[in-house]
């Protein structure tokens, strides 16, 4: 057996380094679960005594529950709150396609949620009148464009086939990363910023919600286009790892990658005063989530135009979710992917820095990734979102 096999047979290990395991740590309640109920019987029984019903104020309670928004999300099980929060995050986003536009190719668009007026609550017979909705009971809103994307022109995929077999030159050296990074990249981004399990729990679980997110948007997109791989347009590809089922375009390692280099920078960097180490930080993080969008083609699972496409959707992503999460939130611009042969020049490749400049901080607009003018979506902050980032950012005081 190669140390390649051995290292496929590695990936598995991926999830113990990941936190989903952890969830069932969460005080004590594993415990419980491991004594036989039958202990459990016979004990009671040897000290409970006879039953007596507690007279008004004397017998033992916790204090009332805060009927607030976010006020019992710590009390829950990380895994139960998750689909609180991951509710939260994904109710105010909606995909769609357009199959019959102008010119004939095909568009998808993921769609946010601007509120224009919040809901307070409404107790069930005022649903749906006209004094509800004067009220301020009932939301409104409007649905604007957060990322809209183009099929991929078939001509610009097969420009883009030479890439992919140029890269192959280096499968040699990249294996160890490629092969690590097909799982979650925990322990990359570890290298980067000092993740710990036992010290960074809502960090953890910051970063898996945006995941999700990230999952859905790029999910949805690969669903609409239905790219074919490298490897589906060339036989001479040949992957050195197990093509996934699904869409090539875009790439849902760039995307999620790119989503968490920003989420977890704006996190760590909040309390950091040293602009020198900021930018350091923010570098870092950036290059690594190329890299391992870069190592995708090296494998031969991707194009190029797949990361550039992925980058573009993690960056609006983590945008999108830093606007929900923290309680001061800015508005989100569209931005367009329009992979036309008459948009992307042949050759065209991914290093990281095409759509973003790692040292201005800021996003850059190219023939195929532009931003409509006056195109921006106001998000409303999430009050158990805005809870959860603050229990992440503590961690980093």
């Amino acid at each position: 057996m190669s140390w390649l096999e051995g290292m496929e047979g590695m990936e598995g290990m991926e999830g113990m380094e990941g936190m989903e395991g952890m969830e069932g740590m969460e005080g004590m309640q594993g415990m419980f679960q491991r004594f036989p109920s039958g202990a459990l019987i016979t004990h009671r029984d040897g000290i409970v005594g006879s039953w007596a019903i507690p007279a008004v104020g004397v017998g033992w309670t916790l204090p009332p529950r805060t009927s607030s928004t976010d006020g019992n999300l710590k009390l829950w099980d990380p895994r139960i709150r998750s689909f609180v929060l991951e509710s939260e995050l994904l109710s105010r986003l909606c995909f769609g396609v357009d199959t019959n536009p102008v010119g004939g190719v095909k568009w998808a668009t993921l769609w946010a949620l601007e509120v224009t007026a919040a809901a307070t609550g409404s107790s069930p017979p005022m649903w749906n009148t006209p004094a509800a909705i004067n009220a301020g009971l009932i939301p409104a809103g409007n649905w604007t464009p957060l990322v809209q994307m183009q099929e991929p022109e078939p001509a610009v995929l097969d420009d883009q086939l030479d890439l992919v077999a140029g890269y192959a030159d280096l499968r040699g050296d990249r294996a160890r990363e490629i092969v690590a990074q097909i799982q979650v990249q925990y322990s990359f981004w570890g290298s980067v910023v000092p993740l710990f399990t036992a010290r960074h729990k809502r960090t953890f679980e910051l970063i898996r919600l945006v995941l999700q997110l990230a999952k859905y948007a790029e999910m949805n997109f690969k669903n609409a286009f239905g790219v074919q791989r490298p490897h589906e347009r060339s036989a001479q590809i040949q992957p050195m790892i197990s093509t996934p089922i699904h869409g090539s375009f875009p790439s849902g390692h760039a995307t999620e990658a790119i989503t968490v280099a920003r989420v977890l920078y704006e996190l760590v960097s909040q309390n950091s005063g040293n602009a020198n180490g900021k930018q350091q930080l923010r570098e870092m993080l950036l290059r690594q989530a190329a890299r391992i969008a870069i190592n995708r083609t090296v494998a031969g699972v991707h194009y190029p135009i797949d990361s550039l496409a992925g980058q573009m959707l993690g960056l609006s992503i983590a945008e999108y979710a830093l606007a929900r999460m923290r309680p001061t939130n800015n508005p989100v611009n569209t931005w367009q992917f329009v992979p036309s042969a008459a948009n992307v020049p042949n050759g065209t490749d991914f290093t990281g820095h095409e759509l973003f400049h790692f040292v201005n901080n800021a996003r850059t607009a190219t023939t195929y990734a532009q931003q409509p003018a006056g195109s921006a979506s106001k998000v409303a902050t999430s009050p158990s979102l805005v809870w959860l980032w603050g229990e992440a950012l503590a961690e980093w005081q």
